[in-house]
């Protein structure tokens, strides 16, 4: 009996410990399996399948993250960035409503065919061509600028060379390159394309436009973005790409905790691959870096004392701000200050007093000047005594009023005595 009683516990604590273990290799699969966008990478590397990519801060320029950035690589329908804002600068009335060529007529790898003599808004022109990505609109708007689609390529180039989109060769207007082998950017070009193109109103409102509707004819049609992380609330814009010989690429523009970027992603093998690889450079950028206010010039620095025989407590401000992008994982802050040696009253209001200078990772970032915001025209005196003399001198007191006690008392009494012998 005590044997079978001894062998069950023994079973019932094997089950025990398999359910144990198995619940936790259960849990760390679950667990290495989630993905990696929901938790963000680390501060280091981010890996990527992207053939070229690139994070920049929308402010500064200042690049967070690069992969392969000045790589020359086919851009896809990114090319329209540029198409539909050298279009936006040369159209006077977008209601204006023009006739599509033989040239811009057929499907051409868009959503819906265009006819020859098909009557369309300039307006709907650009929706067709930024939102829904339609090739044959991105033509229709070149002719109609420059009456052909040669010369509005030139004004394309010279626009990108004009911004600083240097390392860029563009050879039409929708990106398609199968018989364009020179029609190529760099992921670091079409960033600065973008900040561009953001800068206009029109532009950055019909890239952040998730369904809309056209006229052809007077018929309606609806259109849907191919950027597919526009649901995302903090994602704006920009434009997809995808061709055979660029892969899918996307450039984005995003807004979150009061930092805004630009992402390119460019050669992707898969939409799947270039959504994945765009959430995780968002989350990474966005769990690593923020604006920090490193020097505020309204709180005390420093509060110094001068004076050799007085106390004087005078607080030191930085006399400006400084506010910097930091990486929170690894940027390191210093402060290095150097105040006056010799400091005498009376001090003036925002008398420089001294220096303030930040550093980042060791280098230099902003110099500035500490001042005192008020002004003191005379010093706070007092007498410090000894704790001895205080004794003493309260001991003299004492005796000098027992003394003048007594000394009356006697004169009161003296008096009263002689008084009384007389009138005896």
């Amino acid at each position: 009996m005590i044997n079978k009683e001894s062998a069950f516990k023994q079973a019932s604590l094997k089950k025990i410990i398999f359910l144990f273990l198995s619940f936790i290799l259960i849990a760390s699969i679950n667990w290495l399996s989630f993905p990696a966008s929901i938790y963000g990478e680390a501060s280091g590397e981010v890996k990527i399948t992207a053939e070229s990519a690139l994070v920049v801060d929308f402010k500064t320029g200042n690049i967070l993250y690069e992969k392969n950035s000045n790589k020359k690589i086919f851009p896809a329908s990114t090319t329209k960035m540029l198409t539909a804002i050298v279009a936006i600068e040369n159209i006077d009335d977008y209601s204006e409503v023009v006739k599509i060529s033989k040239n811009a007529s057929g499907r051409n790898h868009s959503a819906f065919r265009f006819s020859k003599g098909d009557e369309i808004s300039l307006m709907d022109l650009l929706k067709a061509s930024l939102i829904c990505s339609h090739n044959n609109a991105a033509v229709a708007l070149a002719e109609y600028v420059c009456g052909n689609v040669e010369d509005f390529i030139k004004i394309m180039n010279l626009k990108a060379k004009e911004i600083g989109a240097v390392n860029s060769n563009f050879e039409n207007t929708n990106g398609l390159d199968s018989e364009y082998p020179n029609h190529k950017t760099t992921a670091y070009d079409l960033a600065v394309i973008a900040k561009y193109c953001l800068s206009n109103n029109l532009f950055k409102q019909i890239v952040n436009t998730q369904k809309d509707y056209i006229h052809i004819n007077g018929k309606e049609i609806e259109i849907k973005n191919t950027n597919d992380l526009l649901p995302y609330d903090y994602i704006g814009g920009v434009k997809t790409g995808y061709t055979e010989n660029a892969g899918f690429c996307v450039v984005l523009y995003s807004d979150k905790n009061d930092l805004e970027l630009i992402t390119v992603v460019l050669g992707c093998s898969s939409v799947e691959d270039r959504k994945n690889d765009s959430i995780r450079l968002l989350n990474w950028a966005y769990d690593n870096f923020d604006y920090i206010n490193i020097v505020d010039s309204g709180k005390v620095y420093k509060t110094i004392n001068i004076g050799d025989q007085t106390k004087v407590y005078l607080d030191l401000y930085p006399d400006s701000d400084f506010t910097k992008l930091i990486n929170l994982n690894s940027d390191e802050i210093s402060l290095k200050h150097d105040i006056d040696d010799d400091i005498k009253l009376p001090v003036l209001k925002n008398q420089v007093l001294g220096t303030l200078d930040v550093y980042i990772n060791e280098d230099k970032q902003a110099d500035m000047r500490l001042i005192s915001k008020d002004a003191v025209e005379k010093p706070y005196v007092y007498q410090k005594i000894d704790n001895s003399k205080e004794l003493q001198s309260r001991k003299m007191l004492f005796f000098l009023l027992v003394f003048y006690f007594f000394v009356f008392t006697f004169i009161i009494v003296k008096n009263l005595f002689v008084n009384r012998n007389q009138y005896s």
